[in-house]
Parts: C-alpha cells; structure tokens; sequence
C-alpha cells in the first residue's frame, strides 16, 4: 500500500492513445506486466509527471496491498497498454541545511526534508510542452484515464477524491526528463514553428538518419517571391498557411537548390548529391551528406569541394563563395536559368531531430 500521490516532474514524444488520439503506425509502444521501465536521459526532453508515490508507514498498510514500486509499476504497465511510454524514476530524499534563530557562533542551526523519496511515474517523450499531442495526453491523464488496480481496495490504492484532485491523476502535469541539464533539454526542445516549417517538406533535414550532416548553403531575408512550377506543392501550402499568401523567398530558393543537387548529374554535373533543406525562424538552409560520426573521410572530401576559392582581390588573397548554376556551363554574355551561392565556409552541423 502507499500513500497518495503528490505530483511534481516531466515528460513528452509523437504518440497515441485509443480515446480519440491517434497513434502513429510506427509509434508502438511496449507493455509487459511484471516488467520495469526505467527513465534514462535519451527520454524526453518534455514529459508528463502523472504521480510521486511513496510507501506508507507500517501502521496504516493494508494487509496485502501494493507498495510503491508495485503501484509504480503498474501504473506504467497500465499507461503503456494504452499507448503512452512510461517509466519509473526513483526521487531520493533531500536535505536542506538553515541557520538557527540566534545568528550566534555557537548556533548551528539543523536540517529538514525538502523532498521525501518517492517513486515517480512519468510519461511521453515530447519535443515541447507546447506539441498538441503533450496537450491532449495531459488532459486525458487528469480527466479520463483511471488505472483499474486503483479501483480496487484490496491494492491499498484507492485515492480519496477532493475538489483540487476530482480523478485520481488529476494533479498530473508537464515537466521536464530529471536526467537531463538545462542544456540538453535547451538543445532538444523543439519550437512548434519549426515543425510546422519542416514537418511536411519533402528532402526535410528531418527525414536525414545520420546524426551529422554538412551545412553548405544559407538564405536569409524575407523578401517575398513569386514562385514558378518547380516549387514542390507541400512546399507552396506549408510557407502559405505560416506567411500568408506568398512563398518566402529564402525557403523556395533553400528548396529548388536542394532539388537541384539531388539531380545534378542530369545539369551537367560530375553526381547527384543528398541534400536536405531546413527553416528557422530566421533563415533557410541546405546541407549535403549523412554522417554517424564527425570523423567520417567524407565530410573533408565534400569540405575541400565546397569551401570557397582563395582569390586575390586589391592585392590581397580572399575566400570567395562558390556558385551553383542551371545549366553548369554559361555561354558569355549570357544568364543561367538558376544561381545560388555557396557559403564560404561549410560547417558540420548536429542532425535536428522532431521527436527525441
């Protein structure tokens, strides 16, 4: 038997729940009675804290009833079976250290529990607590999921109902994965604009599975251009339903140059390249290879092509960008169909991810 829950933590991902929540196909979720799953860092970073549960003393246990851990447990396996990650994390005991009343030499004051150890239950594995899933998952948790152990009184579970707790979760809420630094869950938030931005566009740097990729282009501005039929469709609606009305420009020529690079051999170039494009909030780029490790020889091939040209300018030696052009060869005296520009430097960037 324990104690009621007092709730205070984290959790958050892409997933789905049967009660008017859809669950991805490839979002499948493990639930085996009897089995722990414990919280590690790569959960997260946003989650929801569902209860904190702690074993009550000897004199008030029902005989027979479930302990922390068991409740714990359950609770997860429950959770689980209907579609939601859970895990367990064991919150230790904290001690907080104040003065005495008297200030003097002789007064060294005490210590008092600030956190009892109890076992959270935490649940998700969301990229912000703003994603709609994290929304709907909270409220289905406070307000309609009601674990069957704790329906039972033989389990010692029961939870008295009061106006500030009316269903037994009722104080569950967003956190954040306690494993991780302020840094790393800084690092894996994802801003919904973003995904909005990314999310459907086809050559996204979202649909990259290696963990580095190679930066080798950025647009930024935010003149609006009108766009000819090269422009993918998803790409047009996408920056449509978040600009307005027209396309920015730096998004479309990010787009085209990716699509362009996928099909370089057939413009004149010695291959084609895998190439990706990604939006923020404040400029468009595209980025060229996959890569599980920071060693791989082939960034500093793909380095050497990319990096600008040393040029002498004024008498001195300068970078100047490389230009990608449709067709690759020019005639004199006349303009290419299409022109970008390379940035100076390449620069290996860490792969972004949607869901962590």
């Amino acid at each position: 038997m324990f104690s009621s829950p007092s709730l205070c933590l984290r959790a958050l991902l892409l997933l789905g729940l049967s009660a008017g929540i859809t669950i991805p196909a490839t979002a499948k979720v493990e639930a085996v009675k009897g089995k722990r799953y414990q919280l590690n860092e790569k959960h997260g970073p946003w989650m929801i804290m569902v209860a904190a549960l702690r074993d009550v003393p000897e004199e008030r246990r029902i005989e027979g009833g479930m302990s922390a851990w068991e409740a714990a447990d359950q609770l997860v396996y429950e959770l689980r079976k209907v579609g939601i990650p859970a895990y367990t994390f064991l919150q230790r005991m904290e001690l907080t250290e104040v003065k005495g009343y008297s200030g003097g030499a002789d007064d060294h004051g005490g210590k008092y529990i600030s956190r009892h150890e109890a076992i959270a239950v935490l649940a998700g594995n969301f990229p912000s607590p703003d994603e709609r899933q994290a929304k709907l998952i909270l409220e289905y948790v406070k307000n309609r999921f009601e674990p069957a152990f704790m329906k039972d009184k033989s389990s010692g579970a029961i939870l008295p109902r009061t106006p500030g707790r009316p269903k037994p979760l009722s104080r569950a809420h967003m956190t954040t994965n306690p494993l991780m630094s302020a840094a790393q869950i800084r690092n894996r938030t994802v801003d919904p604009l973003i995904r909005q931005l990314n999310a459907d566009m086809e050559y996204s740097i979202f649909k990259n599975k290696g963990k580095y990729t190679l930066r080798v282009a950025t647009f930024k501005g935010n003149a609006i251009l009108q766009v000819g039929n090269r422009v993918q469709e998803s790409v047009r609606k996408n920056f449509d339903k978040i600009f307005g009305s027209n396309l920015d420009e730096a998004g479309t020529k990010a787009w085209e140059m990716t699509h362009a690079l996928r099909s370089a051999s057939r413009l004149g170039y010695d291959r084609d390249y895998e190439a990706y494009v990604y939006h923020d909030r404040h400029a468009s780029y595209v980025t060229i290879g996959s890569f599980n490790s920071p060693e791989d020889p082939r960034i500093a091939h793909l380095v050497t092509k990319f990096n600008g040209k040393a040029r002498m300018h004024e008498g001195q030696e300068v970078l100047t960008a490389e230009a990608f052009t449709i067709p690759r060869n020019v005639s004199l005296g006349q303009q290419p169909d299409k022109f970008w520009m390379f940035d100076v430097r390449p620069k290996l960037i860490e792969v972004p991810s949607l869901s962590q």
